[in-house]
């Protein structure tokens, strides 16, 4: 009966075969005890493939509109990325609640790099997404890896 199948699946709280390599959502905060600390991570990213890659990761887009994405490209261990848990390849959908698929790309380098000692991350793991973008034909790359005095403060597009 559906009634024993929908019982079953309420016991289990949601647990169903399968659904643990599905998309994972992290609402992350990241925090330095000052603005010369580096954050300790690196981002790609590039304008989007298809026009319907905002709209499959949740973004209310225009017709035809190809918006930017964003991923991790590196972590050094003992930063406050490592702390948060942010894992290589993890897509970034928004940066102190922007959201990153309307944003332009200088955008991204100005709201990470003023900051402050708190930055907020919704990153989103998805393998099948990696697949798609993952291909080392990203169009940006922003580092912020290193503290101030040690890298470029311009980003490099390619």
């Amino acid at each position: 009966k559906s009634s024993d199948f929908l019982i079953k699946l309420a016991r289990s709280k949601g647990q169903v075969r399968g659904w643990e390599r599905g998309p994972e959502k992290l609402y992350l905060t990241l925090t330095r005890g000052d603005t010369s600390t580096a954050w300790g991570f690196s981002i790609n990213g590039g304008r989007d493939i298809l026009e319907n890659g905002g709209f499959w990761s949740g973004v209310v887009t225009r017709r035809h509109e190809r918006g930017l994405w964003l991923n991790v490209g590196s972590v050094r261990d003992e930063t406050p990325a490592h702390k948060a848990a942010i894992k290589k390849n993890d897509f970034v959908s928004r940066i102190n609640g922007r959201i990153v698929f309307h944003m332009e790309p200088e955008d991204v380098q100005r709201l990470i790099k003023n900051s402050g000692t708190v930055l907020y991350l919704d990153i989103e793991r998805n393998d099948m997404k990696n697949l798609l973008y993952n291909n080392g034909l990203h169009q940006y790359s922003y580092n912020f890896l290193f503290e101030e005095d040690q890298v470029s403060k311009q980003s490099f597009r390619y």
